[in-house]
């Protein structure tokens, strides 16, 4: 089933008893989930206590899982079961058959839902997810949400701004999407305090998302990155500085370094070897981080191939050696390894 499939159904209000959903986006996995559970049994019904049922999946008990779905309604239609972030693929044989039963046998009026947004399943290479979407899919339905593209995601925030009254460009929007990271929930938040800041009828300009909006690590590290690139030194640890005055750890700014730096020999490689920016992106899956590749391409023109393959082995050779010594010691490597890509930048012809 897709999401406006989905959607319909919630229109119609012919509920099925199965559902599973599950994907890239865990705040529209979470948003669905709670629009199912609010269709079978409303949160503010009387009979939400005895019909509606919440299960942590993590630490589920199988019996409870059972009783609940076997209940019958009490001054209700339906009952709700609602298991969150249950991980198939790990899974003991004994509790994998039990689930597997009720997923046979679930039936009217219950309304059974398993959804994942603490991470995403893997349905390709893990044998017993693999087995419990097909039980799912012969019983009932199950939902994808996949990553929405950067348009898309710039769509739902222009709108969310419309809504609340307030007037967001699709560049403005690009904008906060690079600074504040792709999430939707974090997104969202921002759409709403931002439109707090500047009020009903109010606008939201790229200066205001600069001094208001959350500014993601990624957003950080890339000011660094185009600091290292342009061989500006203060610059550089300007930016490491106020990154560390965050609370940062060395280790995640070397993580986000190091994308950063794929970024930039994937583009390259591919402009040298003529490949579409569009086939890059669904190789290496950048829905949702167009942007990254705009800016990549951008940026990799200021060093040659062979100078990002030792900025390439320059952070790997500084990840190999925070992995190996005391956590004393990261901010140093990191500091060192920053120094080496700038000698790297400067010495690129």
């Amino acid at each position: 089933m897709t999401e406006q499939e989905l959607k319909q159904l919630l229109k119609g209000g012919e509920l099925g008893s199965l559902y599973f959903l599950y994907g890239e986006e865990p705040y529209l996995t979470a948003h669905y989930a709670e629009r199912l559970a609010e269709a079978a049994v409303p949160s503010d019904d009387m009979t939400a206590e005895f019909n509606r049922h919440v299960f942590d999946g993590t630490a589920l008990s199988v019996e409870a899982l059972e009783a609940a779905v076997e209940a019958l309604p009490l001054m209700g239609e339906h009952t709700c079961v609602w298991v969150k972030d249950y991980d198939a693929g790990a899974a003991n044989a004994a509790v994998t058959e039990r689930i597997k039963a009720i997923l046979q046998t679930v039936c009217e009026p219950c309304v059974l839902i398993f959804s994942v947004t603490a991470f995403t399943p893997d349905l390709k290479k893990n044998a017993k997810w693999k087995a419990f979407l097909k039980e799912v899919d012969k019983h009932g339905k199950s939902v994808a949400f996949d990553r929405r593209t950067s348009s898309e995601t710039v769509a739902l925030l222009v709108r969310g701004a419309k809504k609340r009254g307030c007037t967001l460009s699709n560049a403005v929007a690009s904008a906060m999407i690079e600074q504040c990271g792709g999430e939707l929930f974090l997104l969202l938040n921002e759409i709403d305090k931002l439109c707090a800041v500047v009020g009903e009828g109010g606008e939201i300009t790229r200066e205001i998302v600069e001094k208001a909006a959350v500014r993601q690590l990624d957003a950080s590290v890339y000011e660094l990155s185009k600091a290292l690139l342009s061989k500006r030194y203060d610059a550089a640890y300007d930016c490491i500085m106020r990154l560390f005055a965050c609370g940062e750890e060395p280790i995640r700014i070397l993580a986000v370094l190091s994308e950063t730096y794929a970024d930039l020999y994937r583009a390259k490689v591919a402009a040298a070897g003529g490949i579409q920016a569009t086939q890059l992106a669904e190789d290496f899956n950048y829905r949702g981080r167009e942007f990254r590749l705009r800016n990549a391409a951008r940026d990799c023109r200021s060093l040659s191939l062979s100078a990002l393959r030792k900025c390439l082995e320059t952070v790997a050779t500084a990840d190999t050696r925070m992995k190996s010594n005391a956590s004393s010691m990261h901010r140093l490597i990191l500091e060192e390894t920053v120094a080496r890509l700038i000698v790297i930048a400067k010495e690129s012809r």
